[in-house]
């Protein structure tokens, strides 16, 4: 580091680092820093790198930790990077390549810092660590002198001394809080700036993360009681959470392409390297850049990958959102409401990267409709009231983003938090066309649970039940129809409806929960997204009528071998999924979960029947087909029904075969079905009060939601806990 490019091998043995490590106090406006700041690196990307990097500066860092609470020198560097921070936000160009750099040198070297005292000591040790600062005394009153000519501004030392705390009374983390927040929202996003912006988000959510590491250090996740959050979430950057909000959404929205780094061309002189990164920007710009738009990946798993690599910036927006909105869910959480308010506009739908902030700033705060220009009013700490302007974002780019990622579990968060909550996204996507593009990719994630985790299983059946709660969606489904679908292999169809497809996914998650998972929750939220759809089944395809009586049958059949188990007592033959120490009761609640789900089955059933017969002649001829398997069930009054149909099908067959003087064939049989749709009446069946379920939070949310948002900031963001300790931070949040 220092001049020449740096490798993390280099990082040990490095005298400037070893100095800044050390004993030795360096005061803010000491030349070292521009000697310490002049160095490119590439920033870990992936676990392997990070433990490298951990590795090689693990020396270093415990060195730090020892003397910095002497020294200071992480708040020095600190007030460097805000100086720097500042004269970038105050340039007429804030495109200025050389400050942008030294901003993002000094900003790498803080989150390396911070983060390795986020997993090495409590909160308040961390912050003590920012707050500990040099200050020079007895110094000479400055001169008057001409500004430097050069960005990298050359000043003398002086005699240092410790003070405990910022000189302006102001807490560090307020401070480098203040910075980070000012250079997300104020500083446009060009090749220059792309990775600052990154450095920035990151930082933000190293600091955040003491919530992770609160159980490692022996203290309970109190976000009440941390100074980070406190300064999040209570201070004077509650004003500015609607053009935060807004600012991350655009940086997903927009899913810029990540360009190459300074330093990606391998060592030699540091502005060698610069000029031949600007020249690569130059020439490799944003239009031959390969996109997950232009260039969607062919498999589900490689979206994250590349996601992580390629559009760096938007998935860690998207990340620091969810942070910041499912934190305090049940108190005034001005960005979880300024998210969750946003409304729609086209403005911007062309012009994301906008370089008139103030323009922007005025767009946030101006509406065109009574309804939308009313601001929320919410109690800040002094019990006053503050308003909240509800930020104004391109919901169509913000939706195509969504469905680019929807495979990738903490997009899909996002996407349920929208449709959960977002008045004005949901009623987007009701109105939108092409929405197999957001509901296929969910459907590939149900599709493979067995490889998926099971938390992501569990939201992508969420969204999906959302979805069906919309009346036009499940007549839309039914309309639109798909070819060929490389990732279904369990058979080969050339041609289904969405609907169709849907129903067919969502029966085998329920068969695969059924038989290994046995979640109730899980089998309740298919069975009530199958059911909000039921009473629109139409011209479903014969394989998904097929699956859907096989899984009666199959399920029946399960039933009676228990039942027939316990009968005879021999239950030690039958495969548990627990081996509790009264089997009979495990058994018992089985076959209770199971009566349930055929009653369900039979009541979706009724439901097509009911409605949608007469586009339904698959589904009848599959019931014809399996027609002794619900005489079993005859003991429930909506099976009467499901009878009557049978009997009325049955009998029109019989003729029709008696005068034929033979068996039919498929063909002979459909169109003897389709004969006799024709003249069925829906009054002769008894009336049942239509299907409709909703999906409804359960109380006190965020002690599900927090600790899940965190697990994915570990395992989908940018930001790699190698250690040791970050491995069981990680561990424990879903334990």
């Amino acid at each position: 580091m220092g001049i020449a490019v740096s490798k993390y091998s280099d990082i040990s043995n490095n005298e400037l680092l070893e100095k800044f490590c050390s004993n030795d106090i360096i005061s803010p406006n000491d030349p070292f820093w521009n000697q310490l700041l002049a160095f490119n690196i590439q920033i870990p990307n992936d676990v392997d790198e990070q433990l490298m990097f951990d590795t090689c500066s693990d020396a270093l860092l415990q060195k730090f930790l020892q003397n910095n609470q002497q020294t200071g020198n992480l708040g020095s560097l600190v007030q460097v990077f805000i100086t720097r921070a500042t004269e970038l936000l105050s340039a007429p160009n804030s495109d200025n390549v050389m400050l942008a750099w030294q901003c993002y040198n000094a900003l790498f070297v803080i989150r390396a810092v911070t983060k390795y005292l986020v997993e090495m000591v409590p909160e308040y040790e961390l912050c003590l660590h920012l707050d500990v600062q040099a200050r020079t005394v007895n110094s000479p009153a400055p001169q008057d002198q001409s500004p430097p000519s050069s960005p990298i501004q050359e000043v003398s030392a002086s005699d240092n001394q410790v003070s405990s705390k910022p000189m302006s009374g102001e807490s560090r983390v307020e401070m480098l809080v203040d910075a980070l927040i000012g250079l997300i929202i104020d500083v446009p996003i060009t090749d220059n700036t792309y990775y600052l912006h990154l450095e920035s988000i990151n930082t933000l959510l190293v600091l955040m993360s003491v919530y992770m590491f609160a159980g490692v250090h022996g203290q309970t996740r109190l976000v009440e009681t941390s100074l980070i959050f406190r300064t999040l979430f209570q201070g004077r950057y509650g004003m500015h959470a609607s053009l935060l909000v807004k600012t991350l959404l655009t940086n997903l929205s927009c899913m810029v392409a990540a360009p190459p780094q300074f330093g990606a061309q391998g060592p030699g002189s540091m502005l060698i390297n610069i000029a031949s990164s600007l020249w690569s920007m130059l020439t490799f710009n944003a239009t031959t850049r390969q996109t997950i738009y232009t260039n969607p990946p062919l498999h589900r798993h490689e979206l994250l990958d590349r996601l992580k690599k390629e559009h760096p910036v938007a998935n860690q927006s998207c990340l620091l959102l969810l942070a910041l909105a499912n934190h305090c869910i049940s108190e005034d959480n001005l960005y979880r409401t300024a998210l969750l308010q946003c409304d729609d506009t086209a403005v911007l739908a062309n012009n994301c990267i906008s370089k008139d902030y103030l323009y922007r700033t005025a767009l946030l705060q101006c509406d065109d409709t009574a309804d939308n220009s009313a601001t929320t009013p919410h109690r800040d700490t002094n019990g006053s009231a503050s308003q909240v302007t509800p930020p104004r974002i391109d919901m169509a780019a913000l939706h195509k983003a969504l469905c680019a990622t929807a495979g990738c579990e903490h997009s899909t968060l996002l996407l349920y938090l929208m449709l959960h909550s977002c008045k004005a996204y949901k009623r987007h996507v009701s109105n939108v066309a092409n929405v197999e593009h957001l509901i296929v990719p969910i459907l590939q994630v149900l599709y493979n649970a067995p490889d998926s985790n099971s938390h992501h299983i569990y939201m992508s059946l969420i969204v999906l039940l959302i979805l069906t709660e919309d009346d036009s969606l499940i007549k839309n489904v039914h309309l639109v129809m798909l070819k060929n679908i490389p990732w279904y292999t369990e058979r080969s169809i050339s041609e289904i409806s969405l609907g169709g497809l849907m129903v067919l996914v969502v029966v085998r998650a329920l068969q695969y929960n059924m038989a290994r998972v046995r979640d109730k929750y899980l089998h309740t939220n298919c069975l009530a997204a199958i059911a909000n759809m039921s009473c629109e089944f139409r011209n479903l395809h014969p394989y998904v009528a097929q699956r859907l009586i096989s899984l009666f049958e199959t399920l029946t059949k399960r039933r009676a071998r228990l039942c027939s188990e316990i009968e005879g007592g021999d239950i030690n033959s039958i495969e548990l999924p627990h081996h509790a120490e009264e089997k009979t009761e495990e058994i018992m609640e089985h076959i209770a979960v199971l009566d349930e789900v055929l009653r369900m089955l039979l009541e979706i059933i009724n439901s097509c029947l009911t409605h949608q017969l007469v586009n339904n002649l698959n589904l009848v001829y599959a019931l014809l087909h399996k027609k002794q398997l619900f005489q079993q069930h005859a003991h429930h009054h909506i099976a009467q029904n499901i009878e009557m149909v049978i009997g009325y099908f049955s009998t029109r067959l019989q003729r029709v075969q008696e005068g034929a003087g033979g068996d039919l064939g498929v063909t002979e049989v459909l169109q003897c079905i389709k004969k006799g749709a024709e003249q069925w009446s829906s009054d002769r069946l008894k009336k049942f009060p239509d299907l409709k379920f909703r999906y409804v939070e359960e109380e006190r949310p965020e002690e599900f939601f927090t600790p899940y948002v965190w697990a994915l900031i570990s395992a989908c963001g940018n930001i790699y806990w190698a250690s040791e300790c970050g491995a069981r931070a990680a561990g424990d949040l879903l334990a």
